[in-house]
């Protein structure tokens, strides 16, 4: 429980953590959406990925002097698998073809196959009134949010391509994220992301090939706004990013982190008017509204 970490002088690690995956993953959605305008997003995602894991594997092997053992790099290639290539990248196919909002709304029934999948701590839980609540008030927000947007516009096949993909992609995300909390690979949270980023990374990069992404690509043509976008993802999306969610996995309970599927979409709207100009309506504050409430009986159902 948070509040047992709050007495044990632990408090502003969590806190910050908290934060990075609630304000930073919300603002990548928006950063993806620039980053893909010009450059194809399997490549974007490995070129992002490989720079993220070589910078962590020079950190972790020349200044803290760690090893990596073979069960670290099998650690890496299944979660890498299932976190980023199966989840990040069904995110940035996505968004080819959804706006980014509405990607982070499919991405937020990820609490509600934590709690089906995580079978070691999941299941009781649902023995706890203020979870159910907290789900139907978390979800309830999110549909409210985007309720005008889940009708495909004009028919478009790609819209119900990416739809699919982005389910499969939470049942990616959920069980890489539970691998990674339950794995008994002994190593720290650094060397932990870096076989992970730089697997995926490979795995990227190398799909990109069948699907024909390097046809027609010219690094030259990448704009400026999609090398800035590409920046942010590496620096806050990633490293800050990421690495707090995992040490969070390894600290508090995954249901509790799985709260940021809640908030992303929040922080998504809060930059489309900020920085797109977009409106916002009434509708927008009523979801903020049950947001907050279903993050609040959730960190309730932890007692």
């Amino acid at each position: 429980m948070i509040g047992r970490q709050v007495a044990k002088g632990r408090d502003w690690r969590v806190i910050m953590a908290f934060a990075a995956v609630y304000i930073l993953w919300g603002s990548t959605y928006l950063g993806i959406y620039y980053a893909v305008q010009s450059m194809p997003p399997l490549i974007m995602c490995g070129t992002r990925f490989i720079i993220v894991g070589s910078i962590l594997y020079v950190f972790t092997r020349l200044i803290q002097k760690q090893r990596y053992s073979p069960e670290l790099w099998r650690f890496g290639w299944i979660s890498g698998l299932m976190i980023f290539v199966i989840a990040g990248g069904a995110v940035s196919m996505s968004e080819l073809h959804l706006p980014s909002g509405l990607v982070s709304i499919i991405a937020s029934i990820v609490p509600f196959l934590m709690l089906i999948l995580d079978h070691r701590s999941g299941n009781a839980r649902f023995k706890n009134t203020w979870t159910w609540i907290g789900l139907a008030f978390g979800f309830t927000g999110v549909i409210i949010l985007f309720y005008d947007k889940i009708i495909p516009r004009d028919g478009k096949s790609g819209e119900w391509f990416s739809y699919i993909i982005m389910l499969i992609g939470t049942i990616g995300w959920t069980s890489g994220s539970l691998y990674s909390k339950y794995s008994d690979i002994k190593a720290s949270t650094n060397a932990k992301v870096c076989v992970q980023t730089l697997t995926a990374g490979v795995m990227f990069l190398v799909v990109a090939f069948p699907l024909g992404q390097y046809q027609g690509f010219n690094p030259a043509a990448v704009t400026y706004t999609s090398w800035i976008a590409l920046f942010y993802l590496v620096i806050f999306g990633s490293l800050i990013g990421y690495f707090s969610y995992l040490w969070l996995l390894s600290k508090v309970s995954a249901h509790a982190v799985s709260t940021h599927a809640f908030v992303n979409p929040i922080v998504a709207v809060f930059l489309g008017t900020s920085i797109a100009h977009e409106s916002f309506y009434a509708k927008e504050y009523v979801a903020l509204i049950f947001v907050i409430l279903g993050l609040v009986s959730i960190f309730f159902s932890r007692r």
